[in-house]
């Protein structure tokens, strides 16, 4: 019993630190819950495209366009850049038309319903978890070429003669959200040719799709729109 008692005044004695430790371990727990609240916001408010490749990894791939953010995203604009080891040519290729600018030959044969419901165009909303079949990489290639007026060999590749080229690369520019502000998503995909074989691979060059949701990315955003106009 005279431990009990001995132990309570020590306690009283004490009242003032154990209050001191009460709040500085309420502020922590606090401070712990706000990040979490933080983050969870910061989360909703960010916007996560990727490009990635499937159903193979040649150039008759598929381009796939997916939205992993926590609200839509309106993608206004696709584009499509082969890059080489001293220029980049790029065109836009949310729409499908031909080298004059009209419908391509594929969208007359698009019946009524296949129209309304997008096949013609990579422009669009998507819903979280969304994705978006953009094409094959080879037909990307393809129009590159004709609008840039690029001979291309057997395998669909550029003959380029003072030029080595090295990657694709895919760009989108859209709309998170209700933010008025675009952003941007990039991937860029290495082109490896097997000296033996002929076989052509395509190697994301990272294992992420990079992000342009920040005002320093504004410009270059404009610079992707001018290097297509």
């Amino acid at each position: 019993m005279y431990l009990w008692y001995s132990l309570w005044d020590w306690i009283q004695a004490n009242a003032t630190v154990f209050s001191a430790l009460t709040s500085v371990g309420m502020l922590i727990i606090w401070g712990v819950y706000l990040q979490l609240l933080l983050h969870n916001f910061r989360m909703q408010r960010r916007p996560q495209i990727i490009i990635n490749r499937g159903h193979g990894r040649d150039l008759d791939s598929r381009c796939l366009v997916s939205n992993m953010s926590q609200s839509s995203v309106f993608v206004e604009t696709v584009i499509a850049c082969l890059i080489t080891n001293k220029n980049s040519y790029c065109r836009d290729i949310t729409d499908e038309v031909n080298e004059a600018g009209n419908e391509d030959e594929r969208l007359r044969e698009l019946s009524q319903a296949e129209r309304q419901s997008g096949r013609w165009t990579r422009q669009g909303p998507l819903d979280t978890a969304e994705y978006m079949e953009g094409g094959s990489f080879r037909s990307f290639i393809e129009c590159i070429c004709l609008q840039h007026d690029l001979a291309t060999n057997d395998n669909g590749l550029p003959s380029l003669e003072e030029e080595t080229l090295e990657a694709i690369e895919i760009r989108v520019i859209g709309f998170f959200g209700p933010d008025p502000k675009p952003i941007g998503a990039s991937r860029r995909f290495n082109i490896s040719v097997d000296d033996d074989s002929g076989l052509i691979r395509l190697i994301p060059a990272t294992n992420y799709t990079p992000q342009s949701s920040k005002r320093r990315h504004r410009r270059m955003l404009r610079r992707w729109v001018n290097e297509i106009e």
